[in-house]
């Protein structure tokens, strides 16, 4: 539906959206992750498929695929069309695969022209969608939704930097999203989950020269499954990265 939109290190995102009505079969409402026994089975299909057993490990990394193939696209889109997408866990179907994760997402339509930035153009997506079902499933695997609200918002600003470096995307709008990631507070003046959700370290490559390491600011915690260890954004790897950094002169 979208396709067209979606290149480069975002190509594999392009089929990730489509609208009622386009054959898709197998749709659950999104809303029926909230309940307890379905959100269950989907995280006992993921454990079964790929391994990590302790929960909050399996929490982790099924909620970074379901969170990158929601808020990638839906970034992609929203910023490049000035739309406003339906995103409303009440709005949204899910096709789930044999593993859990998400294949794709149905949209009731294909958005609505809205000249919304920043803010104003994504809090419809944190509150009615992102919130519930994040605080939902941390409550099932008792961790903080924090770990998952990191997750959410590492996704958020990879879309952002893919536009921009791909040019996709106006101006206005980039700055417009950037604005908002470097906002403590929304404007309800509740905290803003997608503030500074990374840093950028300067580290030495391979050939001596220095490159920027994009560090995430809060581990996902997938280390807890000893099968799982460090990503490579991980801060717990700052110490060893720190003895990368570039002199000074």
């Amino acid at each position: 539906m979208f396709d067209a939109l979606f290149n480069e290190r975002l190509a594999r995102f392009g089929a990730a959206l489509t609208c009622r009505g386009a054959g898709v079969e197998g749709v659950m409402p999104v809303r029926r992750l909230l309940e307890q026994d379905v959100l269950e089975g989907v995280l006992t299909r993921f454990s079964d498929h790929h391994g990590p057993c302790e929960r909050r490990a399996v929490a982790t990394q099924w909620s970074k695929h379901y969170l990158s193939q929601l808020i990638i696209p839906v970034t992609v889109v929203e910023l490049c069309r000035d739309v406003h997408l339906p995103t409303s866990l009440d709005d949204m179907g899910v096709v789930l695969a044999e593993d859990g994760t998400p294949e794709r997402f149905v949209l009731p339509h294909e958005g609505t022209i809205s000249l919304d930035n920043g803010c104003a153009r994504f809090c419809p997506l944190i509150a009615r969608h992102l919130t519930p079902l994040i605080d939902t499933l941390a409550r099932k695997v008792h961790f903080s939704p924090r770990v998952l609200w990191s997750n959410a918002a590492v996704y958020f600003e990879f879309a952002v930097n893919e536009l921009e470096r791909q040019g996709l995307a106006s101006d206005f709008e980039i700055q417009g999203a950037r604005a908002m990631m470097a906002q403590r507070q929304l404007p309800d003046r509740q905290r803003n989950p997608f503030y500074r959700p990374v840093d950028y370290i300067d580290v030495v490559d391979d050939s001596g020269a220095a490159e920027p390491w994009r560090c995430r600011r809060m581990c996902c915690l997938r280390y807890l499954d000893d099968s799982l260890g460090l990503c490579g954004n991980c801060p717990r790897l700052k110490t060893t990265r720190a003895d990368e950094q570039p002199a000074q002169a």
